[in-house]
């Protein structure tokens, strides 16, 4: 009888090393240092953000009271920054939550339980994620804590610790469990071919929805923004400020603002889990028996009238005929390529934030207007 144990720690260093799309790592890349680099660059920016947050905290000259509240907007931003992060791997890891083809044919024909490869590449899943977390925690979760505790005192700053990575470990399996429902959704419903053709489509929509969130939230993590009637509305889509009553009440906050989002909070982290844990066991108990059996995506069918459609639009908009071949060329390319389509999603959600940053700057202001109020300009 094969060893168990062992077959699980070779599946689930595998699938760990695998959890990123293998076709955006070169031909002559190591997919570990990809990983390595990119939980270093995660890092990178925590360290940034901790060398700006703590000497501003230590040196404020602020009552207590003022400084807590003007914490507020740096703790949604450190919030919705994890949220982000995890919101982003789990696109780029999109098409990595279930066995692909390979994993089908190779291990269908192997002694190994099915009991064993999911739960191999549920840890390897789990362990991604809470490497992600903690890359762009590491130095902000280490000092930030300790700036806001609610009770000053020793036992406060241990709370205020305890709650910060709290919250961050539920803000970051909302996104994504809630990610995961979507993935795990489409995988059941359609079949393999299908699930393969639209999934694509379905990872570049999140992945700019991440982003534009993320640009576009607006600055309300003040006492006025958070008590305004006008705003409820608004903050009970916004999940950042979910977490962000969330850490509060774990941190000891008596604000009744609070109350609400925390409770927005664990309820949506709640059906999150569910769902998505549903979803993604009954999609891949489904793709363990059937996706082997399938073929892969086949040319797209096209009937005459659609084929008469798109060459009279395009057509329209270039009347070149070597404008029109290079256009053709590359929408094709995108459509049939899912290493083209995620690298077009890199490029362009890099412009998107470019441009979000600024259109968030028209929407809302330049921000920071509440920062100055509190002496953290």
């Amino acid at each position: 009888m094969p060893d168990e144990r062992r077959q699980f720690r070779i599946l689930y260093r595998d699938f760990l090393f695998r959890m990123v799309d293998l076709e955006l790592v070169s031909a002559r890349g190591e997919i570990q240092n990809l990983l390595v680099q990119f939980a270093a660059l995660l890092a990178a920016f925590s360290f940034v953000l901790a060398l700006f947050l703590v000497p501003a905290y230590a040196t404020s000259t602020l009552p207590r009271e003022e400084l807590l509240s003007g914490a507020w907007s740096h703790e949604e931003f450190l919030i919705a920054t994890s949220m982000a992060v995890v919101g982003m791997f789990a696109v780029l890891a999109w098409n990595s939550t279930l066995l692909d083809r390979r994993d089908l044919v190779v291990l269908g024909l192997l002694p190994v339980r099915t009991r064993t490869i999911f739960l191999a590449k549920t840890a390897a899943i789990g362990t991604a994620l809470g490497i992600s977390l903690l890359a762009v925690n590491i130095f902000t979760g280490l000092s930030f804590p300790f700036l806001v505790p609610l009770i000053d005192s020793a036992f406060g700053a241990i709370r205020s610790f305890a709650a910060y990575w709290i919250t961050m470990l539920a803000a970051g399996c909302f996104v994504f469990c809630a990610l995961l429902a979507v993935n795990g959704i489409a995988a059941h419903l359609f079949s393999y071919r299908l699930f393969l053709r639209i999934s694509s489509f379905v990872q570049l929509a999140a992945f700019f929805t991440i982003l534009g969130v993320y640009f576009l939230t607006p600055a309300l993590a003040t006492p006025r923004g958070l008590a305004s009637p006008e705003n409820q509305a608004l903050l009970s889509w916004l999940p950042s400020f979910w977490f962000l009553g969330l850490f509060q009440k774990l941190n000891g906050s008596a604000n009744p603002a609070f109350g609400l989002l925390a409770q927005r909070a664990v309820i949506r982290l709640a059906i999150a889990c569910f769902v998505g844990c549903a979803a993604y066991a009954l999609a891949y108990y489904k793709h363990m028996r059937n996706g082997f059996e399938q073929p892969d995506i086949a040319p797209v069918e096209r009937s005459r009238g659609a084929k008469r459609i798109g060459g009279f639009l395009v057509g329209k908009l270039f009347s070149k005929p070597l404008e029109r071949a290079v256009f053709l060329f590359t929408a094709r390319t995108v459509a049939r390529s899912r290493q083209h389509r995620l690298l077009l999603a890199i490029y362009g959600g890099v412009g998107l934030a470019i441009a979000l940053a600024y259109t968030k700057s028209l929407l809302h202001g330049y921000g920071g207007q509440h920062r100055d109020d509190y002496g953290f300009a």
